[in-house]
């Protein structure tokens, strides 16, 4: 197998691992505060990599850039859910969700601009595309676009802290254990939300369904879906891998259907089909050039 249809791969099984991620996810939300649910599943999940980093011995590796990486990429991701957070006080959750994934843009610029890769056409106007079929997706007849223009920025914000953290990471990528740098955010995710006054309490006295929920969660999310990602930028630009986020909505749509039985709207499955078009045209081209 050729490294970019490795990096293909990882990237494709990322974002149905986050898909999978919500299943639970959602479930857990119907009795559970958000930020309490998320502390759980950040503790399984670094449980779960530092297994992952004992077994695989020569993952323990605590050199500069591992720590540095671990460090840049945690609090990039602790302020990015931070912005969401503040954005979503003045705003649509849903222009929240949409302004956030303008991070696939900033990613190709800032891969260019800083890691010299090469803008390969029909990347940005594929990714314009996979956009738009997001947006059409998310859109409802009820959707405001009130708000002060602080509330947008911050959405804007958190675009720029993942994208850039997907940067760092890209820079380092060769150097680092990704199974290490997961278990180390992790670690320093937890520690921030346990300062949250009254978040640990809460913690504690959650059921065992819960747990198993947070379990699920932490397996699909901040463990597979993220080490993919990781991997799959050893071997494709990130410019590339970051295009697959997109992917995951499509995914969610086909998990809804077959695990929870809720049939897809048609918007769902119109924005989900130019997604696909989207993601399908850059990489298509590049398959074919390689053939």
């Amino acid at each position: 197998m050729n490294p970019q249809t490795k990096g293909f791969l990882f990237a494709t099984i990322g974002a149905l691992s986050a898909a999978l991620f919500f299943v639970p996810y959602k479930k857990a939300l119907e009795s559970t505060e958000p930020l309490v649910f998320i502390l759980a599943v950040y503790l399984i999940g670094f449980v779960l990599s530092l297994s992952g980093s004992v077994v695989k011995r020569e993952a323990l590796s605590y050199n500069k850039k591992t720590l540095w990486g671990a460090a840049v990429f945690g609090l990039l991701s602790v302020v990015g859910n931070y912005a969401i957070g503040r954005s979503m006080l003045g705003i649509d959750p849903a222009i929240t969700v949409v302004l956030t994934r303008v991070q696939v843009i900033m990613v190709m610029y800032l891969g260019w601009f800083f890691l010299k890769e090469q803008l390969t056409p029909l990347l940005v106007p594929g990714a314009i595309i996979a956009l738009s079929g997001f947006v059409w997706m998310n859109y409802s007849e009820n959707l405001s676009v009130e708000g002060e223009l602080i509330y947008y920025l911050w959405a804007l914000g958190a675009a720029f802290c993942f994208g850039s953290s997907q940067v760092v990471m890209k820079s380092i990528i060769h150097d680092i254990s990704p199974i290490t740098v997961n278990h180390l955010r992790l670690l320093l995710g937890s520690a921030c939300m346990c300062l949250v006054p009254g978040v640990v309490q809460s913690l504690m006295a959650l059921q065992m369904e819960i747990w198993l929920l947070a379990a699920g969660s932490a397996l699909f999310g901040p463990t597979i879906s993220r080490l993919c990602y990781m991997y799959s930028i050893r071997y494709i630009p990130v410019s590339q891998a970051t295009l697959f986020i997109l992917l995951t909505p499509v995914f969610t749509m086909l998990v809804s259907l077959l695990v929870l039985d809720i049939l897809p709207t048609t918007r769902q499955l119109t924005g989900g089909a130019v997604i696909m078009l989207g993601i399908l045209l850059p990489m298509g081209r590049l398959v074919w050039r390689k053939e």
